[in-house]
């Protein structure tokens, strides 16, 4: 830890001896020496008025926490907090940043493309929470070209566009998270199983956002999807609730 440049000790504080006449040095040995104490009493002052974290913003300075990356060990935290940022109703290209908010929600009115900022340096991880309520099966969510992990496990993604394509409105939670300052981005379905299963029959010839390894089922049948879609056909297996 860094010790205070002033120095107390450097004050005679037996200066000046009553009852005697005393070098007039002496006073001015004592006043440079607590001027100077005053300077460097002033300099540390406002180094820490610009470095320490505070409750409540210093009379006269604007309140600014931001640590910069700064490492914070060995506390135990409690009672603690994350940002949210609340879009309201509505669609279109949206920017998720990782400096405002790690959790974001949006309601549709329409598709939603989304796009990332300010995930922070590589080497470091950022991550970011995303709810999306979805108001109509129409409405498609389409991820940056930088998500290119953990896809895979998705239901309903089309590798082709990256975009999500929902079988049922409903509210969905989906995790964002970069360990290469947001170069790739892996995602995670909060909400859903990896395989999609939905109480329906699936056509014959498949449906943009089918793909390999979605269930469906009515009250006969579970089915199997044996090929993601391409377009013009996949296949559906199924069998019987009683063979099985």
């Amino acid at each position: 830890m860094t010790t205070s440049n002033i120095n107390p000790n450097n004050i005679d504080g037996t200066y000046p001896v009553a009852g005697q006449d005393n070098d007039s040095q002496g006073f001015r040995t004592n006043f440079a020496n607590i001027r100077t104490n005053f300077d460097k009493t002033k300099a540390e002052i406002e180094d820490l008025q610009a470095k320490v974290i505070v409750k409540s913003a210093l009379t006269g300075i604007s309140l600014d926490n931001d640590m910069a990356g700064t490492i914070l060990s060995g506390a135990q935290m409690k009672d603690t907090r994350e940002s949210l940022v609340s879009i309201g109703t509505d669609g279109g290209d949206k920017e998720l940043s990782h400096r405002t908010a790690h959790n974001h929600t949006i309601s549709t009115n329409a598709s939603v493309s989304l796009s990332f900022a300010g995930f922070p340096a590589a080497g470091t991880v950022g991550r970011i929470r995303f709810e999306i309520q979805v108001n109509d099966v129409t409405h498609t969510l389409t991820l940056p070209a930088s998500v290119t992990k953990g896809t895979g496990s998705i239901s309903g993604l089309t590798s082709s566009n990256n975009t999500i394509t929902f079988g049922a409105t409903g509210t969905y939670h989906f995790e964002f998270w970069t360990d290469d300052g947001g170069t790739t981005v892996h995602i995670e379905d909060k909400t859903r199983n990896n395989a999609n299963a939905v109480s329906k029959t699936p056509t014959g010839v498949g449906a943009v956002g089918d793909r390999a390894g979605d269930l469906a089922f009515d009250a006969t049948y579970i089915y199997v999807c044996t090929g993601t879609y391409d377009g013009s056909t996949v296949i559906w297996k199924k069998s019987a609730l009683s063979a099985i």
